[in-house]
């Protein structure tokens, strides 16, 4: 845009929103001021101002005021103008190619929007535009002053997205020598807020800095905008990932089902120890169709040692979903990866993004702690409402060129670097200029969790019973924990050696030679176990059999827990006491 008839002069004071005092000439003049904000930065006695003389003869004010120089940088502060230089954008082409109308002006629920516009493609878009004078350092910000009219616009476009239409913020940066644009959190913070859920709701907020001349303004580059921490982080961590992320072998066949087994295997087990688990798993489960083939008790065997069992049978069934409703291909859209067994919000959102390159964010525990800490964020990590807010706030601020990655070094980010129980590594973390916890000594007191419920304790006595051939195991309900395992014979609470006789005197059994284990427990995520054992010899176990019709008790040979019989880790203690048939105990 341009403006008429453009005069210099300097500025001397500013009674009011809407007048102020210049010399032109050396004479005092009475002039408009066409920004009614604060701009008490810009307009300092004897700054550099530029004025365009009005063509009506009869106003009052023969000059607005629409320019000033701000230490060497023009900043055009006209509030007509931002509307002006994107209505030229739009009718240029500037947001669609295709672009039939634009209209100005137009009234949508309570608020009317500065432009509304329509493609030749169907597209319907509201935009609102908010120009933008306040600078510091680089940096632009937005409001000046207190403005509950933009909240409410910005309310506004977020009910006309949820409509169906595509709605825009943008804000015009009237001046050049702008690295980003962000909300005025001292002045308004109301407006901060409004900005995430917009974006949050799918809301475009978009920001140009222009090309200012003293009679002159055009929109020119695209700025970022930056609504809080969360849109700085990218590009340091992808930088930070790309110099040394580890190698892993599903990293580098992200493959679906390489990703979605890692996943699995990875919950709440460390990435060494699956290393081999892993590799062992692939070589007798190739693909898909495999998985969802194999018998369940090699595919509990195979996952021996992981724990959490169901898991493993989550796999099959999800393999055998794939199969049966998908033709043998694992589905890349996140609601898709929903549907199937076993696969919650982090794993669908991690295969989509690594293996399929969408945007999906993938958030655990070590990604709610790495950004609890970065922002100073005392919400509870376990509030599944936080979780879910922190999702969509990702999903903002996610490298669309990048998902994958960038969930990936999120994750790298907490399990090497931004470690639990205030451990982090701060100076080697990408973030350290960023982090708010870092800056405030406050590394230790995040994240927040809800306490815990203390976990129950249940005694129990394991009896590691063998004759000359076979071991005695028992095998659990179908439902339940560690359901379909094989167990050994126990008793409920801690028994002494007595009772344990009698016991198997009730069984029909001779022993020959008893002696007690040591104790040991495990701990499961809402329960422990405290148990102590004895190993026991007895003269034959075929008198049990036979007296054990009813089938819970399975006598088989020793070796035979090595590839046929998975014994859970939780009696893992008590499985080195078994005596090989071979006469070779386990070490």
């Amino acid at each position: 845009m341009k403006y008429r008839e453009i005069v210099p002069a300097k500025f001397i004071e500013r009674p009011n929103r809407f007048i102020a005092y210049v010399e032109i000439a050396g004479q005092r003049t009475k002039v408009h001021v066409k920004n009614t904000g604060r701009c008490r930065e810009l307009l300092q006695e004897y700054a550099q101002v530029y004025l365009e003389k009005s063509d009506n003869p009869d106003r009052a004010t023969a000059y607005d005021l629409v320019a000033v120089d701000k230490a060497g940088m023009l900043v055009n502060m006209d509030s007509n103008a931002p509307n002006k230089v994107v209505g030229e954008w739009l009718s240029a082409g500037g947001l669609c190619q295709d672009v039939s109308l634009v209209r100005p002006e137009t009234v949508f629920g309570n608020s009317r929007f500065d432009f509304y516009v329509e493609s030749d493609s169907g597209r319907k878009i509201f935009i609102e535009v908010k120009g933008v004078t306040l600078e510091n350092e680089g940096v632009a910000a937005f409001p000046d002053a207190p403005s509950e009219r933009a909240v409410k616009h910005v309310e506004e476009l977020i009910e006309a997205k949820q409509q169906g239409y595509e709605a825009y913020l943008i804000f015009v940066v009237q001046m050049k020598g702008i690295r980003y644009v962000e909300p005025n959190n001292k002045t308004q913070p109301a407006f901060a807020e409004a900005l995430k859920k917009a974006r949050c709701a799918g809301v475009k907020l978009l920001a140009y800095d222009c090309i200012v001349g003293a009679d002159s303004l055009r929109l020119d580059q695209p700025l970022p905008v930056i609504v809080d921490s969360l849109d700085q982080i990218a590009g340091p961590l992808l930088t930070w990932y790309d110099k040394g992320r580890r190698i892993l072998p599903w990293r580098e066949e992200p493959t679906p089902y390489h990703v979605w087994l890692s996943e699995i295997m990875l919950q709440q087990t460390r990435v060494e120890a699956v290393k081999p688990y892993y590799d062992r798993f692939l070589k007798a489960l190739p693909d898909i169709r495999s998985l969802a083939e194999v018998d369940e008790e090699q595919l509990l065997k195979l996952w021996e040692g992981l724990g959490y069992y169901n898991r493993a049978r989550n796999l099959k069934k999800a393999a055998m979903t794939i199969m049966s409703d998908y033709g043998g291909e694992m589905p890349g859209q996140y609601d898709e990866l929903c549907k199937l067994s076993g696969i919650g919000s982090y794993t669908a959102g991690a295969i989509s993004s690594i293996a399929f390159g969408n945007p999906v964010p993938a958030v655990d525990g070590n990604v709610l702690r790495i950004l609890s800490r970065l922002r100073v964020d005392d919400r509870d990590i376990l509030d599944a409402k936080v979780r879910k807010s922190i999702e969509e706030e990702l999903r903002g601020v996610m490298p669309a060129d990048r998902p994958g990655d960038f969930n990936q070094a999120l994750m790298e980010l907490g399990a090497m670097v931004c470690i639990p129980n205030g451990m982090a590594k701060c100076e080697e973390c990408p973030w350290n200029h960023l982090c708010e916890a870092r800056k405030q000594s406050r590394i230790a007191e995040f994240p927040k969790k809800a306490p815990k419920k203390p976990r129950s304790i249940e005694k129990k006595t394991i009896l590691v019973i063998q004759d000359a051939e076979k071991v005695a195991l028992h095998k659990r309900p179908d439902k339940g924990l560690l359901a379909g395992m094989y167990e050994f014979p126990s008793m409920e609470g801690h028994r002494e050696e007595e009772e344990v006789i009698e016991y198997l005197k009730q069984l029909g059994l001779q022993p020959l030679r008893i002696r007690k284990l040591e104790d040991t427990k495990h701990i499961f995520t809402h329960k422990e176990w405290h148990m102590i054992g004895y190993a026991i010899r007895v003269d034959e176990l075929c008198k049990l059999e036979k007296a054990s019709a009813s089938g819970e008790l399975l006598f088989i040979d020793p070796m035979e827990t090595q590839s046929n019989y998975p014994i859970p880790s939780a009696f893992a203690a008590y499985a080195d006491y078994m005596e090989m048939k071979r006469g070779i105990r386990k070490p």
